[in-house]
């Protein structure tokens, strides 16, 4: 009975006096941190955590999200009953909230921004910073373009600002604050124009995006004439868009799918900042690159991708270039700085094997340690976000800026003084690193600067101009005298920087650029020099009807059709392979057969096409007219020499005129006797150069024998993906033996030829060769393969005739599948 007689109390009660609405609970807190500081006019020194102004600030942060999710849960059940001009109306217009409009009219953020500057009750800072985040990103439209949001927002990151660099004790909740910022940006790029200096196009870039709730005055006499001073910087008002009934479906899917807008009339419009202005919001998070704190480092490095890959950015507005390009330079200086820390006296095989990446945290803590691994790690990291931010940001002006900041400052200014050098363990190392991050670096951008750097800029071509740099005074490198050549040549006179320079060129074919592969093979190649005209062919050949036929792939998906990659002799070409060594001196039981390395050939083959799909490659390996044979066949050919005809006069002038071009041509002998050499026969003919690398390449494989096999292997890898390369005159060079062949060339398959008569005669007057053969195979053709401790005599000719064994295998599988996909 007792209980009944409560019930009935509390259900009068609660008639009588309801409990409090969400905007008066708002208040309620509202009012107890206004109080607090009012009644404290000299702060105690005391925690925040100590007071109750965490338990009011944190109610009325629930207060305000819970509201705004009831509201986007009512209107997203409305627009299910409404029609489609309804819809748009009610998810495009600013419904009206209680505690969001109390935010807006009474300003609480200003007060906790001024608590967070102060930091005072000790701990403030750490505590507002979380609220305003929370703020900002739990809310749908956190309404950034109404001054009582922005104007906190931005005296927040005035004091981020201000406060970076200073080994704050609030560095995460700063930079964290400053990440979500710029993620509220991302998610609506037009908010961008509200953290930069006042621009013509506000009201414009407003008007674009129906969310923001700005709009320029419609029809509105007052504004008609408006006039501004000419030295103050303000808001242009601009005319109103009007939109008629056809336009109005896409404004609806505009509103409905805000991430969807045309950026373009952003981005076209210029703006009034000077030189001097700045993208603050960039420039705050900035100054934590630097910060000794690797979370703090990585939050920052994240905000400012987020900043760069914006897709409403415009490089017209000064002050983004201004920022952006001084983001440029920070982190190529970084860069630069980095590199220039890493111990020259480390191993370099733990740079082949150190694999980092931005971001990566926590750190493997139980990796093992070597000398130089801080800093070689610490160097990764940057240089990966470096090629992130390269393939992140959609402006290309940006992104050419960056690229070449990091030509000048890592490759120029670091990188090419210590190759110039004549320790050759610094110069190896240095090679060693320079693979490194050229695998590390996959952004087309830095592939063109590093193309730049190794055999200079484009050259403008029939009108065909291949992006020229744009930095000033950058040399147009000489073709036969640029660094990539002079790398590949030093390392045949020096064998201590053979193995490095093999490994950097290994990455360069593994990352390939158009520019590099020309004049490092194909420029030596274009011209055919290496075949033998005068010989009867037994290779297919053509008609002109059929040369004339389209000589460079019309798509890049399309199969390579190709006479050349499928000659008609492709058994004699395979069988040529298979058969070059003799029985007797061959373990086939114990290597891999033949087809077993088909697999593995079509499947990388496939991967090659897809790299040098764009190149522009030719289809067909086609003879030039002798007019052009002069050109290119060595680094320095002379023009031809035309001889002119006597003139019709008595016989003593045509005796001395004959004595004059006899003693020119004799003079021009002279000159070439270098480029001339003495056949089998003792005809001087013009000796073909097939360039430094392929000669490099074919000079060591006539030489195997007398090498580590490790060095041995480096060599193969790189023919190997050489052969792989869908070009005809590359083809021809290295994986048809069938090809007549101009006296005194060099090829890929006499090289071999060379190898294999050298050990046929040197290895069977090895006692008990045939067992050694064996044990060198397993010992070799397991993975990882098991070096020999102390090598004995003779150990480095049956290496190499295991490695020529199983090259021969791998050559044919390439062989014969370029010949099936040109059949397809």
């Amino acid at each position: 009975m007792l209980g009944r007689f409560n019930e009935a109390l509390q259900t009068a009660a609660e008639v009588l006096a309801p409990p409090p609405t969400p905007l008066q609970n708002l208040e309620y807190h509202w009012k107890h941190v206004k109080n607090f500081y009012a009644e404290n006019k000299i702060m105690p020194k005391v925690h925040i955590e100590n007071t109750n102004l965490t338990v009011h600030l944190e109610e009325m942060l629930k207060l305000i999200i819970e509201e705004d999710c009831k509201i986007n849960e009512d209107v997203q059940i409305t627009n299910c009953e409404l029609s489609t001009p309804f819809k748009s109306m009610c998810s495009g217009s600013y419904v009206s909230k209680e505690c969001f409009d109390f935010v807006l009219t009474n300003r609480p953020l200003d007060l906790l921004v001024d608590i967070c500057r102060l930091d005072s009750p000790i701990g403030a800072t750490g505590c507002v910073l979380p609220w305003m985040r929370r703020f900002l990103t739990c809310l749908q439209q956190p309404r950034l373009d109404h001054k009582s949001i922005l104007q906190p927002i931005q005296k927040l990151i005035a004091y981020c600002s201000s406060a970076a660099g200073h080994a704050s004790p609030y560095e995460q909740e700063e930079i964290v604050f400053l990440l979500n910022v710029a993620g509220v940006i991302r998610k609506e790029p037009l908010l961008l124009h509200l953290f930069l200096p006042a621009h013509e196009h506000s009201w414009a870039v407003a008007s674009l995006n129906p969310l923001l709730g700005m709009r320029a005055p419609v029809k509105n006499p007052l504004f008609e004439h408006a006039k501004l001073e000419s030295q103050v910087r303000q808001v242009s008002l601009l005319q109103d868009r009007t939109i008629d009934t056809s336009e109005q479906d896409e404004t609806d899917k505009a509103v409905q799918e805000p991430s969807k807008l045309n950026m373009q009339d952003y981005t076209d419009i210029g703006c009034d900042c000077t030189e001097n202005d700045s993208f603050i919001l960039l420039n705050t998070v900035l100054r934590y690159i630097d910060s000794a704190d690797s979370v703090v480092v990585v939050r920052a490095c994240e905000a400012a991708l987020i900043l760069m890959s914006l897709p409403s950015i415009g490089i017209k507005c000064n002050a983004q270039k201004s920022s952006f390009h001084m983001f440029a330079k920070q982190l190529s200086q970084k860069l630069a700085f980095l590199c220039q820390e890493i111990p020259e006296d480390m191993d370099t095989g733990e740079i082949e094997d150190c694999v980092s990446y931005w971001g990566l945290l926590p750190r493997d803590s139980e990796a093992q340690y070597f000398i130089g691994k801080p800093q070689l790690m610490e160097f990764l990291c940057w240089l990966d976000y470096a090629n992130r931010v390269a393939k992140e940001c959609g402006v290309s002006e940006i992104v050419q800026h960056l690229a070449e900041n990091f030509r000048v400052n890592l490759f120029e200014l670091s990188i090419e003084p210590m190759i110039s050098i004549l320790d050759t363990s610094i110069v190896g190392f240095m090679l060693v690193l320079m693979a490194k991050i050229i695998r590390q670096t996959d952004a087309p951008i830095f592939n063109d600067q590093l193309a730049t750097w190794l055999v200079g800029s484009p050259i403008v071509v029939d009108g065909d101009d291949l992006a020229v740099s744009t930095i000033e005074n950058t040399p147009t490198i000489n073709h036969t005298d640029c660094l990539l050549n002079i790398i590949i040549e030093n390392a045949q006179d020096n064998q201590d920087i053979l193995l490095p320079t093999l490994q950097f060129v290994e990455a360069l074919l593994d990352n390939p650029n158009a520019r590099i592969l020309h004049n490092m093979l194909f420029r030596y190649l274009e011209t055919r020099g290496y075949y033998d005209r005068n010989a009867v062919s037994t290779i297919q050949t053509w008609s002109d009807e059929e040369d004339e036929r389209e000589k460079h792939r019309s798509s890049a998906s399309e199969a390579i059709k190709s006479v050349t990659l499928k000659p008609n002799n492709i058994l004699k070409v395979i069988n040529n392979f298979l058969l070059l060594l003799p029985r007797q001196i061959i373990s086939d039981s114990i290597g891999t057969c033949y087809e077993e390395y088909v697999q593995d050939a079509n499947r990388h083959y496939k991967n090659w096409i897809a790299k040098t799909s764009q190149f522009d490659w030719p289809i067909e390996a086609v003879c030039r007219s002798k007019e052009d044979d002069y050109d290119l066949q060595s680094p320095e050919s002379p023009p031809p020499i035309l001889l002119p005809t006597a003139p019709a006069c008595n016989d003593k002038l045509q005796s001395i005129f004959r004595l004059f071009v006899d003693y020119s041509f004799f003079s021009f002998v002279i000159l070439s006797l270098g480029k001339l050499h003495s056949c089998d026969s003792g005809i001087a003919v013009e000796q073909f150069y097939e360039g430094p690398l392929l000669r490099l390449l074919f000079l060591h494989v006539k030489d195997m024998a007398k090498f580590p096999y490790e060095l041995n292997i480096a060599v193969i890898a790189i023919l190997s993906k050489l052969s792989f390369f869908p070009h005809p005159y590359l083809h021809e060079i290295l994986l048809n033996p069938e090809l007549p062949v101009a006296r005194s060339t060099n090829t890929l398959w006499n090289s071999m030829q060379t190898l294999a008569r050298h050990l046929l005669l040197e290895i069977p007057r090895i006692e008990g060769f045939q067992k050694r053969i064996t044990e060198t195979a397993k010992r070799l053709l397991i993975n990882p393969p098991i070096m020999s401790e102390s090598y004995e005599d003779h150990d480095h000719l049956f290496e190499s005739l295991v490695a020529l064994e199983e090259f021969c295998k791998e050559l044919a599988a390439i062989a014969f599948v370029k010949y099936h996909h040109a059949t397809e």
